[in-house]
């Protein structure tokens, strides 16, 4: 007769304990929405599936595959159930990709997409992370590229007309410098990350440059990177048409991944890849406009519209400038 032993009883407790924890956990992470608590300004929505934008409003919540716009001289702030917020500033159009939370535990996975425009993000830092202990929990993706954030302050503004992704890293109240990281990886898996106090410009396919500080930008853009002002992409095509790409969040995991943004590991500062280049033309200052503008001697200043965008009203890009004639055009 064979003879349980009482070890084996208990090991097999332990294991089937073990798995029922981790299927409770698994099973706890649920759909979740990020609710529209601002709104000034001409703001927008477009559910997912929808083919027309309609007005938004204090209280409507967005889901996967929604989307948001601010127009020139709106913005609005969305709060997410693990209290991280995020700011849409002026001219700018925003995507919730995936949000899931885990209310027993905190946890969350979050992606979202700038289509065009600029952000600012002030991303909790997340309760539970051994799920997932090598992917980032909470990123934001443009067009070029995605930016996995670990619990601090993020600005994001991407130029479509120009591809430029701007990147800059701030410490959450009473977070150090070091402690706040954001890896930016581009879509061919070249990544660098940034400590707070530093941002990081990338353009199209090309590796993102090196982090600088940015107490060397002039003190106006400074001071404006996390308000809602953003110019750069006023009238933008992207603002106006209806159907953009936008990643899956599949897609934006797997570029997350393949620059090693989900690890933590890494050398803050350390651009990732073999003989960098750093990226040519002039920098574009995440919609503050010409740096020059605070002296009165810049020509992309508020005001007045840069020569490479259209005037107000209309899209495009000069001198292919369109005029909606016979509203709603959208």
């Amino acid at each position: 007769m064979h003879t349980v032993r009482p070890r084996s009883v208990i090991f097999g407790l332990v294991g089937l304990l073990v798995l029922a924890a981790w299927g409770s956990a698994q099973a706890q992470m649920q759909p979740a929405s990020a609710e529209l608590v601002r709104a000034t300004g001409r703001v927008d929505l477009m559910p997912k599936g929808q083919t027309a934008w309609m007005p938004g409003s204090v209280g409507a919540r967005l889901v996967e595959g929604d989307q948001i716009r601010a127009l020139a001289g709106g913005s609005a702030d969305l709060v997410l159930p693990d209290g991280s917020t995020i700011l849409i500033a002026e001219n700018s159009r925003f995507a919730v990709t995936k949000l899931d939370y885990d209310v027993a535990n905190r946890d969350r996975d979050a992606s979202f997409h700038v289509v065009a425009g600029k952000v600012r993000a002030q991303v909790s830092q997340a309760a539970v992370t051994v799920i997932r202990a090598r992917q980032s929990n909470f990123n934001i993706s443009t067009p070029s590229g995605v930016a996995a954030v670990r619990g601090t302050i993020v600005v994001l503004a991407y130029n479509p007309s120009t591809q430029e992704t701007l990147t800059f890293v701030f410490p959450s109240p009473g977070q150090s410098a070091a402690a706040a990281r954001v890896t930016f990886v581009n879509k061919n898996g070249q990544a660098v990350t940034v400590t707070g106090g530093n941002f990081v410009r990338q353009v199209g396919n090309n590796p993102p440059g090196q982090p600088t500080p940015i107490g060397t930008l002039p003190t106006a853009v400074q001071t404006a990177l996390t308000t809602a002002s953003n110019t750069s992409t006023q009238g933008s095509t992207e603002l106006v048409v209806v159907s953009v790409p936008l990643p899956t969040p599949q897609e934006t995991q797997n570029t997350a991944n393949s620059g090693g943004a989900g690890t933590g590991t890494g050398t803050p500062g350390t651009v990732q890849v073999s003989n960098p280049a750093p990226p040519t033309g002039p920098p574009d200052y995440s919609g503050s406009g010409d740096p020059n503008c605070a002296a009165g001697t810049g020509v992309n200043c508020k005001g007045s519209p840069p020569p490479n965008i259209c005037p107000r009203g209309q899209f495009g890009t000069p001198p292919n400038c369109s005029t909606c004639m016979s509203p709603p055009c959208e």
